[in-house]
């Protein structure tokens, strides 16, 4: 029962995070007045701190209905983040024992997450004609400003994450004792 509480709650939890990046990426378009595009990707930290709780089947069942979410909310096209959501939570699962070794492979980890969810949305984006900037405006315009705010937003929440890792790690313990 506590496993399937704790599954609803963190479900829940990562729907409220996926509209407040949402809300985020779009309020830093309008402050900058639409020449900086800027995306919050705080759904991508949790990916990483999530491995630790769940199994990954639960985790990437929940990815894939949250890329689902993503694609009819945002994008009105189903499929791009139905199918880069899953493949990244994949990706960090093959890579979570470097990810968790310490404060600044976690950041480093975090900084290549967001840089390759950007790129692979980028791209299929733009072979699917839903994106109207060149790659080098990409660059500059978006990829750059995100990877920057995802990293500072990243190094001010860490402290906040290492203490949830840390009691993850000790009510674990305390169960399987």
């Amino acid at each position: 029962m506590k496993i399937l509480r704790g599954s609803f709650f963190t479900t829940l939890f990562l729907f409220l995070i996926f509209f407040i990046d949402g809300q985020l990426s779009r309020g830093f378009v309008d402050l900058f007045a639409e020449k900086w595009h800027p995306a919050s990707h705080i759904l991508l930290f949790f990916t990483v701190f999530l491995f630790l709780n769940f199994s990954k089947e639960y985790i990437f069942f929940l990815f894939f209905t949250l890329g689902l979410f993503y694609d009819v909310y945002y994008l009105h096209v189903i499929g791009l983040f139905t199918f880069i959501l899953p493949l990244l939570t994949v990706v960090i699962y093959h890579f979570l024992s470097v990810f968790l070794l310490n404060r600044w492979t976690r950041v480093l980890a975090i900084i290549t997450i967001v840089f390759f969810f950007e790129i692979i949305s980028f791209v299929s984006a733009s072979l699917l004609h839903l994106a109207s900037l060149t790659f080098p405006d990409f660059i500059i315009y978006a990829l750059v400003p995100t990877l920057v705010f995802n990293a500072l937003l990243f190094l001010l929440l860490q402290p906040l994450f290492e203490k949830v890792y840390l009691w993850w790690i000790r009510n674990r313990n305390v169960t399987n004792a």
